[in-house]
């Protein structure tokens, strides 16, 4: 962007669907988030702002001082305002800027749920993408992270001030004589940003000094081309589904994938079932999986497994699904440990057979759901079946210790799925609802 005092015809074109709209701002105080609070109150782009600062309560009176200076700012320009706390935890698993940085944003978009917000604004600019490639590098990261930040995302976030750099929002803000409070933690050696952004950055820039425009460009660069590699990957990849009895993938499907996009279809597997990150480690191994068998899993964050049997991948949850015993009564619905899953008990008239598996039990029954217990077995054509191996022989082994067990009294008589007994046709009907 040549000038800020383009701002405006330039988000009319790179925002179109934005113009009009209700906007909450993430508002910090600093100079980049007080410069887009005051670009986008501008009339003709006919923005409904709210701002919302999100406090951490970690630098003391510093930040309350913030907060002040945020509200009176939002009390002039006649924006609602909005203090938003989030506790982060004392010793994150995923680390300290991390975990805040996901903390920050879930907070901003519940609080723009809430308010029917469909838009969230931040402040980020040119010189946080360039700082961002040095720092993902640092960190060993791969061409995904190196790719920056996108100046718009599906969940409705928008970054306006992507195509201005820190020096230009300074200036524009001096030169129209509008204040800005300093945060005096970016000046901490203990962040790795702050160390890019004050030493290395400054450093590398004598001998390259337009290091700052070839690294947006490498950014911008990368993102193209993940942008397409994206898309190879959605029409070609198998998605796992750890939760359905079925969820598994082929081996050979995910093995025929070209190496870069196997790597891909981790990452992506990997964050569409909310475990977080693939390492390289991971990736690494999963090739071995792929190639020669060795692995035969794949640990991943949290404990999770990725498992080869049978000539398909599973993914595995950690630990085992919690016990359960539940009285099954007309109109009731048992929500199951197994997510998503639900057992109601509903007329046999109603309900929809396709949403899972459905069993009519006689009239009068005292009826329990349960998970399998230790010898449980049942009796057909005389003879005793364990019920352990009819598990064994149809349901994934991390969905056998939470699998649903519909007794009458004692006596099982249905295992959805799996096996059914003599007898039934009553007025109700048991339904397991998966997803």
């Amino acid at each position: 962007m040549e000038s800020l005092s383009e701002f405006a015809e330039r988000f009319r074109t790179e925002f179109p669907e934005v113009v009009g709209q209700r906007v909450l701002v993430a508002l910090s105080g600093g100079p980049d988030s007080v410069a887009l609070l005051h670009l986008l109150a501008e009339p003709g782009l006919g923005l409904q702002l709210e701002a919302a600062y999100v406090h951490h309560f970690d630098r003391g009176a510093e930040a309350d001082q913030e907060v002040l200076f945020c509200r009176d700012l939002c009390h002039r320009l006649e924006v609602p305002f909005h203090l938003v706390p989030i506790s982060p935890p004392a010793h994150p698993e995923e680390g300290r800027e991390a975990t805040w940085r996901r903390l920050r944003y879930e907070a901003l978009f519940d609080l723009a749920a809430r308010r029917s917000l469909p838009f969230v604004a931040t402040g980020h600019h040119r010189d946080d993408v360039a700082e961002g490639v040095l720092v993902q590098l640092l960190r060993g990261c791969g061409p995904r992270a190196l790719a920056g930040i996108a100046a718009t995302a599906p969940s409705g976030l928008i970054r306006p001030l992507l195509g201005c750099s820190r020096q230009q929002l300074r200036a524009w803000l001096l030169e129209h004589d509008l204040p800005w409070r300093e945060d005096s933690s970016n000046r901490g050696p203990q962040h790795l940003r702050n160390r890019v952004r004050l030493d290395l950055l400054p450093t590398l820039e004598a001998h390259s000094p337009r290091l700052r425009d070839h690294l947006v460009a490498l950014a911008a660069t990368l993102a193209e081309d993940e942008a397409f590699l994206a898309g190879e990957l959605a029409d070609r990849a198998h998605w796992i589904e750890p939760w359905s009895p079925d969820g598994s993938v082929p081996l050979d499907a995910i093995a025929a994938l070209p190496p870069a996009l196997r790597s891909r279809w981790l990452h992506a597997q990997a964050a569409h079932s909310g475990i977080g990150r693939a390492t390289r480690r991971q990736v690494e191994l999963l090739h071995g999986l792929l190639d020669r068998s060795r692995p035969r899993a794949v640990t991943l964050t949290g404990r999770w497994r990725l498992r080869a049997a049978g000539g398909r991948l599973w993914l595995e949850p950690p630990g085992e699904l919690p016990s359960y015993r539940f009285a099954l009564e007309p109109g009731a619905v048992v929500e199951l440990p197994i997510p998503g899953w639900r057992v109601a008990m509903v007329p046999a008239s109603h309900g929809d057979p396709a949403r899972g598996w459905r069993w009519s039990p006689p009239d009068g029954c005292s009826l329990t759901v349960r998970s399998p217990q230790p010898g449980d077995a049942v009796e057909e054509d005389g003879r005793r079946l364990s019920a352990r191996r009819l598990l064994a022989g149809r349901v994934p082994r991390h969905l056998r210790g939470a699998w649903p067990v519909v007794c009458v009294g004692d006596r099982m008589c249905w295992i959805p799925g799996v096996w059914q007994g003599t007898g039934s046709g009553g007025r109700y009907a048991v339904e397991v609802i998966r997803g």
